[in-house]
């Protein structure tokens, strides 16, 4: 699962190497890359923040618990009603590749796969153009 502006990200990054080469990237190659360019760019901790922070619920003054009598809970949907705003992926990774996904997910303590790949394509895939009507 990765988010909705993702997904269209991931297609014009399709479509630009079709363009300059001719033939488009399987979405197994694209995913390969994206993980290739964090893995390059020693990207992982700096996407687990960044996860962390997109999931931290808001805190308003009246949360304040001064006395520590309540936990943090991280799972916690910060709003009533919210949505999710993501769409299924689909990419056919190796075994080997899989593998290396889920331990760098496990190492990195990501909640899941699905975060995971999406931080990393999210470093990984350029922005669309500005005034293309899509946003």
């Amino acid at each position: 699962m990765i988010r909705d502006g993702l997904q269209r990200r991931f297609d014009h990054y399709q479509v630009l190497k079709r363009r300059a080469s001719g033939t488009t990237p399987s979405n197994a190659v694209v995913v390969r890359r994206a993980f290739l360019h964090a893995r390059r760019e020693e990207l992982f901790s700096k996407l687990l923040r960044q996860v962390q922070e997109r999931q931290q619920p808001t805190m308003d003054e009246e949360d304040h618990d001064e006395d520590g009598l309540f936990d943090v809970v991280p799972a916690r949907r910060p709003e009533l009603g919210r949505t999710k705003h993501t769409r299924q992926q689909s990419f056919r990774p190796s075994r080997q590749e899989l593998a290396l996904y889920d331990s760098f997910c496990t190492w990195y303590g990501f909640p899941n796969r699905s975060d995971f790949l999406d931080a990393v394509l999210d470093a990984f895939l350029p922005q669309l153009p500005k005034g293309n009507g899509r946003s």
